[in-house]
């Protein structure tokens, strides 16, 4: 599955001491979490609550649009 596969990514560029929380959009609370980002399309990577990727990216993706952000 493309969200398994995205979590994988995301885990083997994060630098030590950075963090990330999954939601699954399937339970009420990550539906309405899910609601308030504007997630439409799983997987979504919001970074500080805005939506920056979607669908399956690889690990040069993620580490483009975390940059700005380290």
């Amino acid at each position: 599955m493309n969200c398994h596969y995205v979590r994988n990514q995301i885990i083997e560029v994060l630098p030590e001491g950075v963090m990330f929380k999954e939601i699954n959009v399937t339970g009420l609370e990550g539906a309405e979490r899910a609601k308030q980002l504007g997630i439409e399309e799983v997987p979504t990577i919001a970074i500080n609550g805005e939506v920056a990727l979607i669908g399956r990216v690889e690990k040069d993706e993620i580490l483009e649009e975390l940059e700005e952000f380290l």
